[in-house]
């Protein structure tokens, strides 16, 4: 790996978001929160972090693009992630600040009134859904996981932790898929994240990795929304995009248009409308990580891809674009021209791509 990327990976693990914005204090607000014996006067979450402002006040996350040797393409593209960086570091800075949800919106940007329609639609569509009941362990799913990845080639770590504010992830600089300890998964679930975390996260790092500049496996700047469309594109065109899921994602989206300009327990008596009391609860927490006071307004905007994302990426194929050249890595839409040319160019052996079986149609 060259000096750059060796850095970019670096800075990476550092600028981990699940780490930065998980609350010290989580379990005992949500605990706090869905007392049953204060179910009219419940109080915002107060959040606290351990992540310090003072712990990013010397931190420079420079990349020495100097050291770069690459087509003026991609060095623009290490560019646009140093910009983000930037961006990232300000972000963190300000966890627990009234900048943080500004910092947010100028990475990962903000759903809009008409987003926030949509998504009512669905969850009035759908209110009558309930949550799927788990039965798998965390160690069963890792070795369901295990055979898909050997399945289509892809080596990658597996590890189980019981500090995960979520059910899994998986980590593009350290080639590593999470799994929490304590989650309990059903058989749907299941399906559908074969789908989402492997067929498409693993995937485009694999493919990425084939090229001779780590940040196609790492991801490029403003990757996430097409990383996160694809995901559940994918999930939908397999069959093991289940209601209730379909609802969570439209839930997420309307809670960080509202949290935007509403705190805590408002946005959660809104959502109380389709959710039941914990599922409401869990989404507005995953929406207001970042903030201290849950009172006031803001949010962790990136929640609303997620719901907005398909979309995106079903007008990218009826402009008759391709698929696979998308999933050639942790790109942006705007870097598919750029990855065509490399391919092109001769840059990287399209050979050594592997795709998921939803895909082999359009290869």
């Amino acid at each position: 790996m060259n000096i750059i990327d060796t850095r970019l990976r670096s800075l990476l693990r550092r600028l981990n978001l699940s780490s930065a914005v998980k609350p010290a204090n989580l379990h005992e607000e949500r605990a706090a929160f869905l007392h049953p014996r204060f179910p009219r006067r419940r109080k915002s979450p107060v959040f606290q972090y351990e992540n310090s402002p003072l712990k990013y006040a010397g931190f420079d996350p420079v990349l020495p693009l100097e050291t770069l040797d690459a087509p003026d393409e991609v060095v623009e593209i290490y560019q646009q992630k140093q910009h983000e960086l930037d961006l990232t570091k300000e972000m963190f800075a300000a966890v627990g600040s009234d900048k943080f949800t500004r910092r947010a919106i100028e990475i990962f940007g903000a759903p809009t009134a008409e987003d926030a329609g949509k998504a009512r639609e669905v969850l009035v569509r759908l209110a009558h859904v309930t949550p799927l009941e788990g039965s798998s362990s965390a160690r069963e799913f890792a070795k369901i996981l295990r055979t898909r990845l050997e399945e289509l080639g892809i080596s990658m770590k597996i590890t189980l932790l019981s500090s995960m504010a979520t059910r899994i992830s998986v980590d593009a600089a350290s080639h590593t898929i999470c799994l929490n300890k304590k989650a309990l998964f059903a058989p749907q679930q299941i399906q559908r994240l074969l789908v989402h975390e492997v067929d498409t996260h693993a995937v485009r790092i694999h493919n990425g990795s084939c090229l001779p500049w780590g940040i196609f496996s790492m991801g490029t700047a403003g990757y996430r929304e097409a990383e996160e469309g694809l995901a559940v594109y994918l999930e939908h065109r397999s069959g093991h995009l289940y209601p209730f899921q379909k609802k969570i994602y439209a839930g997420r989206c309307l809670a960080v248009y509202l949290s935007l300009s509403a705190g805590f327990a408002e946005v959660f008596e809104e959502l109380r409308d389709y959710f039941d009391e914990k599922t409401a609860y869990a989404i507005v927490e995953r929406i207001k990580r970042g903030l201290c006071d849950t009172a006031h307004a803001g949010a962790l905007t990136k929640e609303f891809h997620y719901f907005t994302g398909p979309d995106k990426i079903r007008s990218y194929l009826h402009r008759g674009n391709d698929l696979a050249m998308l999933m050639g890595g942790k790109i942006a839409f705007k870097h598919v021209q750029v990855m065509e040319k490399l391919v092109q160019d001769g840059f990287v052996n399209t050979s050594k791509w592997v795709f998921p079986l939803e895909m082999n149609d359009d290869k």
